[in-house]
């Protein structure tokens, strides 16, 4: 199995725009042969509150066997399958 990752950065009020892109795409990549499903991240600037009991635990638990300092990023997962069902037609790439 291979992860793909692409990352970018939105201009301010762009999130709906995006959504709906991802959505789009999400249709179409349910085509292709051998796909086993996407997951999309939208950066999360708020934080969540079990992030100041579980990365301090998280550090702890792995000193010594790490190569650097863990780094943290706190992402939304965005599931594109909440907002449109698996069977909606959409016209992004219609050629």
């Amino acid at each position: 199995m291979f992860a793909r990752m692409v990352f970018f950065k939105l201009e301010p009020g762009s999130r709906e725009a995006a959504e709906k892109v991802v959505q789009e795409l999400n249709v179409i990549s349910r085509t292709q042969k051998g796909f086993r499903g996407n997951s999309y991240f939208f950066e999360d600037h708020r934080g969540e509150s079990a992030n100041a009991i579980m990365f301090p635990h998280f550090c702890e638990a792995v000193k010594g066997i790490v190569k650097e300092e863990p780094r943290l990023r706190i992402f939304e997962v965005y599931d594109p399958l909440e907002k449109v069902p698996l069977d909606t037609s959409v016209g992004l790439f219609d050629y």
